[in-house]
């Protein structure tokens, strides 16, 4: 829910060699993966996970004055309870991550009084209180990915941290760091989206989201599990079967044979089952996987013809955004951002992509 700022001097050691060039003429390694797309070189620098601005995401609709009046006019005691409630379910939702549906939380908070159609004006008056106490805006779906989404993410809303921070990142230290696990997946999160964003395609895609925006890069599973391992060989090189899902989800843990079953959350050592964290970051909106027609990945496909392909979600546009996920690229291959993937994220958002 909060966006990331700081600084870390912990050396860069995210840099990948091509499995088919690890090695120039002069027998120096060569380096692929986010660096081919994301950068361009500059002397070496510390680790630094500068704050960018998010992709830009919808407001709340705001409510027409008939239904203000209408809120108005109901009995106090009844309209505080209904926007205390609200706020409280929009606050709770939000700190655990739930996907929160508008119409849902609406309806809950509004209960015998839904009959009077004040939704969005509660919802006003929620996201104001929210605000004014914690700092915390309520947003919808970037209308760029919204258009190519299922219906149901029309309905989506996200509660969004746009407290200030200092030039250190001093608030995001504090929240990012209160929890390990939590600092872990994040870290886990990160990773993915850099190789989704500058190792996954934009083609045009057949699948039910239709690429959710032109610009989206979409990374097939195995490519991605493939570029995972190079940075952690703890983490298998190769998604698990079918049968192996369903024994992770029925056991809550791993149910990958290349993990450490006995780890109480998984995974090998410090590092984290990332079979069990993707499907987490699917069902938190902060990555998208669809079935596509993938050219060169037919080994892989189904009997549909179609492998399984991720790309950045809904909540990791708002809260991490596209420019952050350049800028973390660079600052980990110790290298200036590409100004042309720049370019290309304000040309999306200004509407000319």
């Amino acid at each position: 829910m909060a966006r990331s700022r700081g600084r870390n001097t912990t050396a860069a050691s995210f840099i990948l060699a091509d499995d088919q060039n690890s090695n120039d003429d002069d027998g120096n390694a060569a380096h692929d993966g986010p660096s081919s797309q994301c950068s361009q070189q500059h002397p070496p620098s510390q680790f630094e996970f500068s704050q960018q601005a998010p992709d830009r995401s919808q407001i709340l609709d705001t409510a027409r004055s008939s239904e203000k009046n209408k809120l108005e006019c109901l009995n106090p005691a009844a309209r505080n309870r209904i926007v205390t409630d609200l706020s409280r379910i929009l606050l709770f939702k939000g700190f655990n991550g739930d996907p929160i549906d508008r119409t849902k939380v609406s309806a809950e908070a509004l209960g015998g009084t839904s009959k009077e159609r004040v939704m969005n004006a509660a919802l006003n008056e929620a996201e104001a209180r929210l605000k004014d106490v914690f700092g915390f805006s309520v947003r919808r779906v970037p209308e760029k990915m919204e258009t190519d989404l299922p219906v149901r993410f029309k309905n989506r809303l996200y509660l969004i941290n746009d407290v200030a921070d200092d030039g250190d990142g001093t608030h995001s230290l504090n929240i990012h760091s209160a929890h390990h696990d939590s600092t872990i997946e994040k870290g886990v999160l990160m990773m993915i989206l850099a190789f989704a964003f500058c190792k996954g395609s934009s083609q045009v895609r057949s699948g039910i989201m239709k690429g959710a925006g032109k610009k989206t890069r979409w990374i097939t599973e195995h490519h991605l599990y493939s570029l995972m391992h190079r940075v952690d060989e703890n983490i298998p090189s190769e998604p698990p079967s079918v049968e192996g899902k369903k024994r992770s989800r029925s056991s809550g843990g791993g149910g990958r044979r290349s993990l450490d079953a006995s780890s109480p959350n998984g995974g090998v050592g410090q590092t984290p089952d990332v079979d069990t964290l993707l499907e987490r970051f699917v069902s938190l909106d902060y990555l998208l996987r669809d079935k596509i027609e993938e050219p060169g990945e037919g080994a892989f496909a189904g009997e549909d013809g179609k492998v399984i392909a991720y790309a950045m979600g809904p909540r990791a546009a708002m809260e991490v955004g596209r420019k952050q996920i350049i800028y973390f690229c660079s600052n980990v291959l110790e290298e200036q951002p590409d100004l042309t993937m720049l370019a290309e994220v304000d040309e999306d958002e200004e509407g000319g992509g």
